[in-house]
């Protein structure tokens, strides 16, 4: 940067403000500085914008009732190739669009969506999402009656209930 000519830094400050775009001694610092920072956020954009993207799809897949982890999970278990600027631009400008690719992703990976949310543990003994064995492990570890069960992501067959309780 020592052999610039004045004529560059002039260039190079065409847009600034006061004496840092006339007077040279000035001028040649705040030049330094912005070449600086354009540095840094050429390095920076690409981090902003993956994580705008993130959370357009979060937002778009919580409204199908499934988790931002489990749809990237189901997508990269699938054989749908789309990276996550595709599907952020579909979140927001093709809702229509993008429930096809949801419903495609549950459909590859047999999810289910959430049925219930902040269960207690004894409406899901209830509800036959949780069998009496699995209840007295819980108890061990303290978990009390009423307290609230996050992730009971489908409900169990009745089928599913018997292996449980025979200890299968």
């Amino acid at each position: 940067m020592a052999n610039w000519s004045l004529k560059k830094y002039l260039e190079l400050a065409k847009g600034f403000q006061g004496r840092a775009r006339n007077t040279s001694k000035i001028m040649m610092n705040r030049v330094q500085k912005s070449l600086q920072y354009a540095y840094v956020s050429r390095r920076l954009r690409p981090r902003i914008l993956r994580r705008e993207w993130i959370q357009a799809i979060n937002a778009g897949v919580r409204e199908h009732r499934i988790s931002y982890s489990q749809f990237i999970f189901g997508l990269n278990h699938s054989n749908i190739q789309l990276d996550r600027k595709i599907l952020a631009n579909l979140a927001i400008n093709e809702p229509f669009s993008f429930k096809t690719v949801v419903d495609e992703v549950k459909i590859q990976n047999s999810m289910k969506e959430k049925p219930y949310d902040n269960v207690s543990l004894d409406q899901a003994y209830e509800k036959g999402l949780i069998a009496n064995n699995v209840t007295q492990t819980w108890f061990k570890r303290g978990i009390k009656e009423g307290h609230k069960l996050y992730g009971l992501k489908q409900e169990l067959t009745p089928e599913e209930l018997k292996k449980i309780e025979k200890g299968e």
